[in-house]
């Protein structure tokens, strides 16, 4: 009799101890699972988003209506975007893979999406910002107003195109539900395009004040010299940004792992299938559930 009830002590001593882990296996992650759809998933997107690209819409949609732009130009402007857009989802799925990660990973959330590039508050950025700015914004936009129509119609597709840019640069830089990958495509696509459209700028603006220049008045003649000058340091700064900065200087950085990971995707031939959240890659969650059940261990 005393060996069957010490049997059956022990017997239940282990139960307990084995519902004891279950239950704090359980409570572990539940916590996790808690932790993760409460503070991760659905992150605030930045108040500045909704309201900047309205009115930058605003100004894209005055060019397109007091001027000729070609076509093939504005299609580019509405079916890149939109690739881009269901890319992000479908491929992506709107960063869910940084999302997830618990505030105790050390490139959160939050610390991916403080700053697009490590040197944005430097003096030279912020001068080289400014500087591409004046070139590719301010004075085209001055000129497509107030020059002879030729030199305006030369600057107007690039500055349409450049403009979209920025428009939807302003909507997903900063935005957590955009990954890193398509936010680096944005400047990447709209560059390579440009590319194009500086090239006819440049020849068209040479044309320009080589036939009419010379018969011109002197203002005139002075708008198609600052019409070529300005399409020939727009063709140098914007191939230098392309080449130099966008594909050597900021790709590396923002394309870097902790800043990039992507969800697992089953293909099926072409297309993207979005595998659920609880098979998508989690490295750091995985790590934190760990820790949360070890420490439940040892207070046991």
């Amino acid at each position: 009799l005393t060996t069957t009830l010490q049997t059956t002590t022990s017997i239940m001593g282990l139960l307990n101890l084995l519902l004891k882990k279950v239950n704090n296996d359980q409570t572990a992650k539940a916590e996790l699972k808690a932790l993760l759809e409460s503070h991760l998933y659905c992150p605030p997107i930045p108040s500045f988003i909704i309201p900047g690209v309205a009115a930058q819409t605003l100004l894209a949609s005055l060019l397109v209506y007091a001027f000729d732009i070609p076509i093939r130009h504005m299609l580019f402007c509405i079916l890149y975007p939109t690739y881009l857009i269901f890319a992000n989802h479908f491929r992506f799925g709107n960063n869910i893979a940084i999302r997830q990660r618990s505030h105790h990973h050390p490139s959160n959330l939050s610390v991916v999406m403080s700053k697009i590039y490590s040197e944005s508050d430097s003096a030279w950025f912020k001068c080289y910002m400014l500087s591409f700015m004046t070139v590719g914004v301010l004075l085209p936009l001055l000129t497509v107003l107030i020059a002879p129509t030729d030199v305006a119609e030369a600057a107007i597709s690039h500055l349409l195109v450049l403009w979209t840019q920025i428009i939807c640069e302003t909507a997903t830089m900063l935005n957590p539900y955009v990954h890193r990958y398509i936010s680096f495509l944005i400047p990447m696509g709209f560059s390579v395009y440009r590319q194009g459209i500086i090239s006819e700028w440049f020849s068209d603006s040479l044309a320009s004040y080589d036939y009419e220049a010379a018969s011109a008045s002197g203002t005139s003649s002075q708008w198609y010299a600052f019409g070529l000058f300005l399409a020939s340091v727009n063709a140098i700064m914007w191939t230098a940004n392309l080449f130099v900065f966008l594909l050597l200087r900021w790709a590396p950085e923002l394309l870097a792992d902790e800043k990039c990971e992507s969800p697992e995707i089953k293909w099926k031939m072409m297309v993207p299938l979005q595998m659920k959240r609880n098979v998508l890659k989690k490295k750091s969650s995985v790590g934190d559930e760990q820790s949360i059940i070890s420490s439940r261990a040892k207070a046991a």
